[in-house]
């Protein structure tokens, strides 16, 4: 899969229209990254699907007197979704991206301790045993001990 130019990409093809201009994006001291085509195309169909368009494409739609009515713009496809797991942070590999409609998962909400009774505490401690969370049985961190050097 060649890397097509800006003067020959197919403007109206998400996989091309912003390939070109993801090429030998700039790194540390200058350098371009060098990246397979194949994941070109992915990005460039990606930032379609977010709604970005090339000022090119949008010039096309112009009429004679240079307006763009807003209902010709490109419609957004796909949105972020924050992770619905875990840290709030953007290396949180639970974030993805999905449609404009579909709705964000419940999420996932810890018990607080103090609102369980004493069964149900013992029955996550239970858990945690069998698990190997919690390996000699004991809760809580190992009493003090001689220390042989």
């Amino acid at each position: 899969m060649s890397i097509p130019t800006q003067e020959a990409h197919d403007p109206n093809d998400p996989r091309q229209h912003a390939m070109w201009a993801l090429r030998n994006l700039p790194m540390v001291a200058g350098t371009g990254a060098i990246t397979h085509p194949g994941y070109l195309a992915d990005w460039s169909e990606h930032l379609w699907k977010c709604g970005f368009r090339h000022v090119d494409a949008l010039r096309a739609l112009a009429d004679e007197n240079g307006n763009i009515h807003v209902s010709q713009l490109p419609e957004q496809e796909i949105r972020f979704q924050q992770p619905f797991r875990g840290q709030r942070h953007h290396m949180n590999p639970a974030a993805r991206w999905v449609g404009l409609d579909e709705k964000d998962p419940e999420p996932v909400r810890i018990p607080n301790i103090r609102q369980l009774t004493d069964q149900e505490n013992q029955a996550m401690i239970k858990q945690y045993q069998d698990a190997g969370l919690i390996p000699d049985g004991s809760v809580g961190p190992p009493l003090g001990g001689e220390v042989i050097e």
